[in-house]
């Protein structure tokens, strides 16, 4: 039987940063595709489960998994939109090391409850939605850069259109990157010889 609903673990784009994202999207050639509304924009970070009647346990099962502090947030650095078989995307840019860590880090502890994503052979690919249909065109660059706030899991009634939010999680604010604006002030540091 085919599966009627699918549970995911991803980021929804705050309404502001939505909005921002939507008004300075550049114009995109074609029009055989539909853009999403910007309340509709997410990053999937993973599906975990794909069932063919609502699964009676998972949002419980998940929440004891993530029932500790969680890893802290990530900066993902998008830069370009890009047309794929089935719609368009943001996509990344440089390096996604620090989502690469706190996805790891939630799919280890996702797996004490046997849970375990799905769909991840080609790797964790950070992108944003923001639109479907048939759309050909070279990549358009964009540079943004989102830092998400809430992890939130996810029941999408598959062909509908549906998304339910079934539970979230505030992730704590990344550490704050060193400054050097007071090296002068810093006594030297002494090499061994």
């Amino acid at each position: 039987m085919a599966p009627n609903f699918r549970y995911f673990l991803g980021f929804q784009v705050a309404a502001d940063r939505a909005g921002w994202l939507a008004r300075h999207l550049p114009p995109l050639p074609g029009d055989l595709f539909t853009g999403l509304s910007p309340h509709r924009y997410h990053l999937t970070l993973c599906t975990i489960a794909e069932t063919a009647l609502p699964h009676p346990f998972l949002r419980q099962r998940v929440a004891r998994a993530l029932a500790d502090t969680l890893p802290a947030a990530a900066a993902i650095p998008f830069g370009r939109i890009v047309a794929r078989d089935a719609g368009v995307e943001l996509v990344t840019a440089g390096s996604i090391g620090a989502i690469r860590g706190l996805y790891d880090a939630l799919v280890a502890r996702l797996a004490g409850e046997d849970i375990a994503p799905l769909h991840r052979k080609s790797g964790l690919r950070p992108h944003i939605t923001l639109g479907y249909g048939d759309a050909g065109f070279d990549p358009v660059p964009l540079a943004w850069n989102w830092t998400p706030r809430e992890l939130l899991l996810i029941e999408s009634h598959i062909g509908h259109g549906r998304h339910r939010r079934l539970q979230g999680w505030t992730l704590p604010a990344p550490a704050q990157a060193l400054f050097d604006f007071m090296a002068d002030e810093l006594p030297p540091v002494r090499r061994a010889a």
